[in-house]
């Protein structure tokens, strides 16, 4: 969904919108001082980037006024088509590149580790829970709550979901405090700056190479860009560049901030510190996959995505639950489906059941 974002327990905002980030090859300009130098230099080639408007999954009980989840809320109006046009409006592939940016990253990070390890486990031997996002579709009249079978479909990867993991560790990443003026947008220029980065890495340097990728920017530890647990925990976006529309994740570190972001919301103890990672990164790529390119595929009339709708729900009809692939057993949220209920919609785990 298309949102502001709230940076502080202060009157001050931040609106992430369609904002142009001027860097070409080698480029550090920035209209903020305290961010010169630091904002990743996109590749030759990239040109000038324009980033649009995150959907962002607030934290628990910080969402906006109105936006509160239970089991019983939940359940409101279906999602609509966006009236995208092309391919890549929805993810018909799927392909997950994992960036882990900064040289705080150790490759044996226990949390890296886990966040591999759900992504590389999704679509195999035990995962129901991706099916749910395949009942949408693009190409199909603006406002439609229902797909027919010709058109193309939220699909499977080929092969392997994850197509690569790089730790961008030349540098370290800085800490969103010492770098930024939290009413700039300085924080998501450098989200969507490592994106482009990371697309020339593996090599997708053009629009049809980048139609059905997802780069996920896992943060360091303590880097925390501006409003991450007071406010939100993630959220996903894209940007324009010469390598065509380049989708990604901003996913900071969430055990920095417990409960607020899922720690323990589905397992108790050690066995639930990691529950907020695959419980944030689930939401993000679920809504990733059925809008890609905030908000051009699918959402309600009120603008919230399929995580968005069954969030942090933690009783009853669509509750967080452990899902159990062959790489291990992780939390996930319920998302969105307008076919369940007889079409009526509700949260749900799995494609045929609750």
């Amino acid at each position: 969904m298309r949102r502001t974002l709230r940076v502080a327990a202060t009157s001050a905002i931040a609106v992430l919108a369609a904002v142009p980030l001027a860097l070409s090859a080698g480029a550090t300009a920035s209209a903020d001082p305290a961010s010169a130098g630091r904002i990743p230099s996109v590749p030759a080639g990239a040109g000038t980037l324009t980033k649009h408007a995150p959907e962002i999954f607030w934290a628990k009980g910080h969402e906006p006024a109105g936006e509160s989840r239970t089991a019983a809320a939940a359940a409101s109006n279906n999602l609509l088509y966006g009236g995208g046009t092309g391919a890549g409006v929805v993810s018909s592939q799927p392909a997950v590149y994992l960036v882990y940016w900064g040289s705080q990253w150790s490759a044996n990070d226990p949390l890296a580790n886990y966040l591999t390890s759900f992504m590389n486990g999704l679509y195999g031997t035990g995962d129901d829970w991706t099916t749910v996002s395949q009942q949408y579709c693009e190409g199909i009249t603006t406002g439609s709550s229902t797909c027919p079978t010709s058109a193309t479909h939220v699909g499977v990867p080929s092969g392997a979901l994850v197509k690569g993991v790089w730790f961008d560790n030349a540098t370290p990443a800085v800490p969103a405090d010492t770098l930024v003026n939290p009413t700039t947008s300085r924080v998501g220029d450098q989200l969507a700056a490592e994106a482009v980065r990371a697309a020339a890495h593996f090599g997708n340097t053009t629009a049809a190479s980048n139609t059905q990728a997802h780069y996920v920017i896992a943060l360091p530890s303590h880097f925390f860009t501006a409003g991450f647990g007071a406010y939100y925990c993630a959220y996903h976006s894209s940007v324009s560049s010469n390598y065509g529309s380049i989708a990604y994740t901003n996913l900071p570190y969430m055990t920095d901030f417990g409960i607020s972001c899922g720690q323990n919301s589905v397992n108790s103890g050690a066995a639930g510190t990691y529950d907020g990672v695959s419980i944030v990164e689930g939401h993000e790529y679920m809504e990733t996959v059925t809008d890609m390119r905030p908000s051009t595929g699918w959402t309600d009339s009120g603008g919230q995505e399929n995580g968005d709708k069954c969030a942090w729900i933690s009783s009853g009809q669509g509750a967080m639950a452990d899902l159990t692939l062959s790489t291990g057993s992780f939390a996930v949220q319920s998302t969105w489906s307008n076919g369940f209920n007889n079409g009526s919609g509700g949260c749900v785990l799995h494609n045929s059941a609750p």
